[in-house]
């Protein structure tokens, strides 16, 4: 057994989620996890699809682009389905340098008419799309609209506005070396309404090429939907949800991509546990079904009064491997258990976390793996799924144990195997969630502080219909700071904000279904300034989410640099109090420039540091300019001294170096005395910037100005701008990895 330290091995078979990209916080916890998808290879041996079949649908799909890759190019890989899914899928892919450049792609096929359910391309031209961008958004969305409509069983799909997650995600400030990404999501319809959780996502690059594709689920094909012209009247539904608005305070955990950190925030969320109303009925819309009554968010019960003693403290690699054969309970109808790694990873709490790699391979060649995490300190589980009614379904006949009891045993599975952070836990507070296929229950244990339910930290567990442990997950973020609760809003006032912003939106979606039934039901689903997951921050009084886009927002004027300056304040790469007063010809300092250039070449947050470490005397760990000193540090643009002068104006000559040394050429520009200057006032320069000047000005870096380069003139806010982005465009060129 060999042990691996910060190692990230894909095995053959291995557990992965695949969904819309989590909101950032959701707004009740009665809005469900996607289940996990365990990957399960199928024996070629059940399989007739060849690797020339898959080609020629590539080629149907796009004619004349993939005409460059050879059969020998492109890679098969083994048919697989999915845990409730029994759909077979079948991977093809190419990596293939041509001219210099990496080009790769790969595309997911599905079920008997092969489908495409996945692209993503990776072309040559990538550089054509970061700043300026070829194509606008609207130019895009028709490219993407045309893709759309060359795929079978796409009919009908609209482009949907609010898609949150998702937006939230691809709205996010990217390094200007990254291409621009247009994301458009569309969802079918039925009578022009949409239809949930059946989206299909489509990606298109600046430059106009389609660079991904995704199918949420299998098209639809045989379905019943409520009809629409039976639907009660939405002023109706409105106000009967209005009169049921109630709220309560809770602590909900959010995440800073600009400093790179999750952050606490109190909050006022709908009380009542309901996802919508029935457009026909008038009944609520819970997580398991319709009701007449309203559902009710349960009172916080701790799961624990006091701490327990851990399950086994500081566990050695041998106990954890000795643990796991013991769970996993090797049988001849699973197949031969293999344990295929046990590597670590910190917790970024200064703990240690086991991953154990293991996979069943039975008699017909199928593998099926995924691994199981536990904590090094306490001994106990912290991600555990249970593989065997994948292996050895059980009997769909069996007797169901009751609600009641399967929590009874999740409670004790929890005692068993994760006891020490239980005091911090409360039993559910919203409804379980039980699936309709194999009639597992899921249960939601939320944290508790300060006598509030926490959403974003929880504990899941699943348990099988026999009574079974199917799942386990303890997320137990690294929360040091919780927000008071002293000095909130009343909880009138914030229901008088839901009430004020509550509107409803019209969806079918799929929900008591019967075996391979499909049937749609017409729901009025709540948003909240025209978002579905919206709270209110409790201490502020304001919306989380706001309508932006709708407003004004004052820009920059300068008669050469405006578009790369309002470019970088839309990115929040440039913070500026008062754009439209702003003066882009001031001289920046050495801290401001360090600070936008490093916000340009990352995705706004820096590398964690060791706060042990302290480059320049000056910058300490509370310093605001630490971590971007330490990532200057890091990847070379700064050497360690004894002061870094934060409020010093920036040099022409001082800017050629940095970028010289972000690309990596240092080695050439310090023999200074191989490089002939022909500027007029070379004599100016001072010698040891010599070979970074003329670098930087050869790649078109730093221009000179009426043959001056003036080297000892000050950098202002409008040359860092137009720069940033050729610094950009060279770090993409050529491949320069920022380590971001």
């Amino acid at each position: 057994m060999g042990k691996f330290k910060n190692l990230g091995i894909i095995l053959t078979s291995t557990a992965f989620t695949v969904s819309l990209l989590s909101p950032i916080s959701q707004a009740s916890a009665n809005v469900q996890e996607p289940a996990e998808k365990i990957e399960i290879k199928v024996a070629s041996a059940e399989t007739n699809v060849t690797k020339g079949t898959l080609i020629k649908k590539v080629h149907e799909l796009f004619p004349g682009k993939f005409d460059f890759v050879t059969e020998n190019d492109f890679h098969l890989g083994r048919g697989h389905y999915f845990r409730n899914d029994k759909t077979i899928r079948y991977d093809l892919s190419f990596h293939k340098t041509v001219n210099d450049k990496d080009l790769y792609g790969s595309f997911t096929f599905m079920g008997n008419d092969l489908e495409l359910e996945s692209f993503y391309y990776q072309p040559a031209n990538i550089a054509e799309a970061i700043y300026p961008a070829k194509y606008s958004e609207a130019e895009a969305q028709k490219l993407a609209n045309d893709f759309l409509k060359k795929l079978p069983n796409t009919e009908g799909y609209q482009l949907q506005q609010d898609v949150y997650g998702y937006s939230y995600y691809y709205n996010i400030a990217r390094p200007l070396s990254e291409p621009i990404t247009y994301s458009f999501m569309y969802a079918p319809t039925h009578n022009n309404v949409p239809i949930m959780n059946k989206q299909i996502s489509i990606d298109v690059l600046a430059n106009g090429e389609i660079s991904s594709f995704y199918r949420y689920s299998m098209p639809i094909r045989q379905a019943t939907f409520d009809p629409v012209d039976q639907k009660k009247d939405e002023a109706g539904i409105l106000a009967q949800l209005q009169e049921n608005l109630s709220v309560e305070l809770r602590y909900t955990i959010d995440y800073d991509y600009k400093k790179d950190e999750q952050v606490v925030k109190l909050v006022y969320v709908p009380s009542s546990g309901f996802n919508g109303v029935h457009a026909l009925s008038g009944q609520w819309q819970s997580a398991n079904g319709f009701t007449s009554q309203v559902p009710k968010v349960k009172a916080v019960e701790k799961l624990s009064a006091q701490p327990l003693a851990p399950r086994k403290k500081d566990m050695t690699v041998a106990e954890v491997e000795e643990f796991v054969k013991s769970l996993l309970k090797e049988s001849s109808d699973k197949g031969k258990l293999e344990i295929d790694m046990v590597d670590e990873r910190e917790d970024g709490k200064g703990g240690i976390i086991y991953s154990v790699h293991y996979s069943y391979i039975q008699d017909n060649g199928n593998s099926f793996g995924t691994s199981l995490e536990m904590d090094k300190a306490t001994g106990e589980i912290v991600h555990y799924y249970d593989l065997s009614n994948e292996l050895s379904p059980s009997d769909e006949n069996a007797a169901t144990i009751t609600r009641d009891a399967a929590l009874t045993k999740a409670i004790d599975y929890l005692k068993e195997y994760a006891p020490s952070s239980l005091h911090k836990y409360s039993k559910p507070i919203d409804e379980v969630v039980v699936d309709r296929d194999s009639k597992d229950y899921t249960f939601t244990f939320p944290r508790v502080v300060n006598e509030l339910p926490v959403n974003g930290d929880e504990i899941t567990v699943t348990i099988g219909h026999d009574g079974s442990l199917r799942s386990m997950f303890i997320s137990n973020p690294n929360i040091q700071n919780w927000p008071s609760v002293k000095n909130v809003i009343p909880a009138e006032q914030a229901k008088e904000l839901y009430s004020e912003a509550l509107k409803l939106k019209l969806q079918y979606i799929e929900q008591n279904a019967d075996g391979d039934k499909q049937h749609y039901d017409l729901v009025y689903t709540p948003n909240f300034n025209g978002n579905s997951y919206n709270m209110v921050d409790a201490t502020t009084g304001k919306w989380l989410i706001t309508e932006d886009d709708s407003k004004e927002v004052a820009t920059i004027s300068h008669p050469t640099a405006a578009n790369e300056l309002n470019y970088l304040l839309q990115q929040n790469i440039l913070e500026v109090k008062d754009p439209a007063s702003f003066n882009a010809d001031q001289a920046v300092t050495k801290g401001e420039a360090l600070k936008i250039l490093l916000n340009s070449l990352t995705y706004g947050h820096y590398f964690r540091v060791d706060e042990d470490k302290q480059s320049f005397g000056n910058i300490d760990k509370e310093h605001p300019l630490y971590s971007v000193v330490e990532q200057a540090v890091k990847i070379g643009m700064l050497k360690p001294a004894n002061q870094f002068a934060e409020q010093e104006q920036l040099s022409r000559q001082e800017l050629a170096e940095w970028y010289i040394k972000l690309l990596r050429l240092d080695y050439t520009a310090k023999y200074n005395d191989i490089y002939k200057l022909n500027f007029a006032d070379a004599s100016s320069i001072s010698p040891e910037y010599a070979g970074y000047i003329a670098i930087a000005n050869a790649m078109g870096l730093i221009d000179a100005q009426q043959n001056n380069f003036n080297a000892t003139a000050k950098v202002t806010y409008a040359d860092l701008a137009i720069s940033a982005f050729r610094l950009a465009r060279a770090i993409q060129e050529n491949n320069i990895n920022i380590n971001y």
